[in-house]
């Protein structure tokens, strides 16, 4: 199960974040909508045996953004997308990517 944390902003605005699993490595995942993002930060767990790729529906080990465990990335969009828009893949069983993002 997913949990969702929604925190209020001083803007009035609230953040959004979730976790994407990648339970069998070589096969990417989409992350759940969990609304539209301008900016958001995708951080692989340190607790990872493996790295962990980050991309659209055609992300693999060979074609994404390469995350090792701990290590984060913030993505900036000129338009709101949705969470769902992200997919992620792993070189290990059951590991995982973090993110937190803005409206």
């Amino acid at each position: 199960m997913e949990t969702v944390w929604r925190f209020d902003s001083p803007g009035g605005s609230n953040a959004i974040s979730g976790t994407i699993k990648v339970t069998s490595a070589g096969t990417r995942v989409q992350a759940a909508h969990k609304g539209n993002v301008r900016a958001v930060v995708f951080k692989a767990r340190a607790g990872n045996t493996g790295d962990v790729y980050l991309g659209g529906n055609d992300v693999s080990s060979t074609d994404g953004m390469t995350l090792s465990p701990g290590e984060s990335i913030q993505v900036s969009l000129a338009n709101p997308e949705s969470t769902s828009q992200f997919w992620a893949d792993a070189a290990s069983n059951n590991d995982q990517i973090d993110f937190v993002g803005s409206p």
